[in-house]
């Protein structure tokens, strides 16, 4: 960078301005195209898009837990469909879903810059350290595809920011309403609860080692746990109270393997990262390892450095061998106790792996000129690399844009051809995700939730029964995890993108005890044999040019007067007769 260029970009307004202007330009393509655009469908179209959705429909965004939503299963607690209250709902009220779910993204990239511009300006990076380390390795974390619509990762830089501050004896008004507003804008059950033991390591090293508690830092920690404890008052509720039912997460089975898969799991967290936690870090790690081999030679090793790869390093452990057969007696004791996922410290991960390229790249800067030329290539790789890795998550093959995946215009029709209230009948689907139906608000018995009562489960594994004891496979799926409470059959597996299937010959499915729950229609990508299954009537087939899915609109034709038996010796049935 030219000496007259220095000062003009050291200025702080400047970069925020330059990292605004790019990150807005990342989003201007989501913004033109509107609900045309390609949108992320695991885990987020299929899933949390939907349940704020049906918390709009239903006017229960804010209240009570206890209050039951009826468009799922029946009716579900409020505390059920979504754990907690946070400021992201606020702005699907406020814009609409896909206007709210684009705003929120933008924010989470904001925040992501500035809180790890202050991170390694304020706490990680010598006065002295070019400012062009800071700019790019946060403008680089910034542009991570961050999941979901929460600050539950691209948020912790800030909320380091300040609890570093308190640390050192720093107390300002912004510093607790960080700690708030980061609280009431994450989930505690991916990060927050991970973080705060984090910062209460942190307090206890500091106690130990200064012989005095640093109160400051005290307080910002209580503040944080009481901040929780009111924005996941609806998870917290139905945890300690239990409510009246009893979650289908205690029907979880997850079978222990061996050491080789632990080591296959611990190495692919590692090197690649987690899914909901993109870090795009693969090639930075032989930069880290290089500095590192440095540091040593010439014995000048950083402590923070060292911890960071410390840190990485066990908590990919955990991860990998939380199930490895010798230790998994010890975690099904402790997710008995707390039903948390005790390996999800890999949300810490993103931050971690770019403080990390921070102090590398600082350290690479004491070597001259060689140094500098290296530090540009390392970040002009990086950047590169990302924009290879969004732009293939953003183009996957034979997937549908926002407006196709929920065709609402298709599902008016449907709507309008069934003639009756909502409400007064339920629906199932058949070779696509319940949420679409949910979207539009059908009300359903079959979804996609974290946390639902057991009953529903084992009510409706009683109409699905015989297709499950076709595949081995679909019948553990559903048994000893049960998130996804579908329709599964197994014609069509596990498949829930085929905008058009072939013809399902053989459909088992016990349609007597469909009917006693609600279930009047199926909602199905592909034909089903009526001439096999007598209990269906094809009424109506749907196609519109917004919409990704063929629908084939089935009534269910069977009485509801049937035994209520559980036609299986699983291990599933024999667990859940105890409960």
């Amino acid at each position: 960078m030219s000496s007259a260029f220095k000062p003009f970009f050291n200025n702080i307004a400047v970069q925020l301005t330059i990292a605004s202007t790019l990150i807005l330009a990342y989003y201007f393509p989501y913004i033109y195209n509107g609900e045309n655009s390609y949108i992320t469908i695991h885990d987020n179209l299929d899933s949390n898009l939907s349940w704020v959705k049906i918390l709009l429909d239903s006017g229960t965004m804010f209240s009570n837990p206890q209050n039951l939503v009826p468009q799922v299963f029946n009716g579900i607690p409020r505390s059920a469909l979504y754990g907690n209250y946070d400021i992201s709902l606020l702005w699907f009220y406020l814009f609409g879903m896909y206007e709210g779910y684009i705003f929120n993204k933008i924010i989470m990239s904001l925040v992501a810059f500035i809180g790890m511009h202050l991170l390694l300006n304020k706490h990680v990076l010598p006065r002295n350290s070019s400012s062009i380390i800071p700019f790019f390795v946060s403008l680089m974390f910034s542009l991570l595809p961050f999941w979901s619509f929460t600050l539950s990762v691209c948020g912790l830089p800030l909320i380091s920011y300040a609890f570093m501050n308190l640390r050192n004896g720093k107390s300002g008004l912004y510093h607790w309403l960080i700690i708030i507003g980061f609280a009431f804008y994450s989930s505690l059950v991916l990060s927050g609860i991970f973080f705060m033991v984090i910062v209460f390591f942190i307090l206890a090293y500091d106690w130990y080692r200064y012989k005095k508690i640093n109160w400051l830092f005290l307080k910002g920690v209580l503040l944080l746990c009481g901040s929780y404890l009111l924005s996941h008052y609806p998870l917290i509720y139905s945890f300690l109270f239990k409510g009246d039912y009893t979650s289908h997460r205690v029907s979880f089975y997850f079978e222990p393997y061996f050491f080789s898969e632990g080591l296959d799991k611990f190495d692919q967290i590692l090197r690649f990262g987690q899914y909901h936690a993109h870090s795009f870090h693969t090639y930075l790690i032989i930069p880290i390892i290089v500095v590192l081999i440095l540091q040593l030679f010439k014995k000048e090793l950083d402590k923070r450095y060292l911890y960071s790869i410390v840190f990485l390093l066990l908590t990919s452990f955990i991860y990998g061998f939380i199930r490895w057969e010798p230790l998994s007696g010890i975690t099904e004791l402790m997710t008995d106790f707390l039903p948390l996922q005790f390996q999800r410290f890999h949300f810490l991960h993103p931050m971690t792996w770019y403080i990390l390229l921070a102090l590398a790249l600082w350290h690479l800067s004491k070597y001259g000129t060689i140094g500098k030329v290296l530090i540009w290539i390392i970040l002009f790789f990086q950047i590169g690399y990302i924009g290879q890795e969004l732009k293939v998550l953003d183009q996957l093959p034979n997937q549908p844009s926002y407006k196709e995946f929920y065709a609402e215009s298709l599902f008016a029709e449907v709507k309008d051809f069934i003639g009756q209230p909502n409400s007064d009948y339920r629906v199932i689907s058949l070779g696509m995700h319940p949420s679409i139906a949910q979207y539009n608000g059908f009300y359903t018995l079959d979804g996609y939730f974290p946390n639902y009562p057991l009953a529903h489960k084992l009510k409706f594994r009683k109409v699905i029964a015989p297709e499950l004891e076709k595949n081995p496979s679909i019948k553990n799926y559903y048994d000893n995890w049960g998130s996804r409470c579908y329709a599964f059959n197994d014609a069509l597996k596990m498949f829930f993108l085929r905008p058009k299937v072939k013809k399902i010959e053989k459909l088992d499915f016990n349609f007597n005890i469909l009917k006693e729950m609600g279930g009047h229609y199926l909602l199905s990508t592909g034909e089903i044999d009526t001439s096999y299954t007598k209990s269906l009537q094809l009424e109506h087939v749907f196609e519109h040019q917004d919409s990704f899915w063929k629908i084939y609109l089935y009534r269910n034709l069977a009485d509801s007067d049937t035994p209520k038996l559980c036609r299986t010796n699983s291990r599933f049935c024999q667990k859940t007769a105890k409960l």
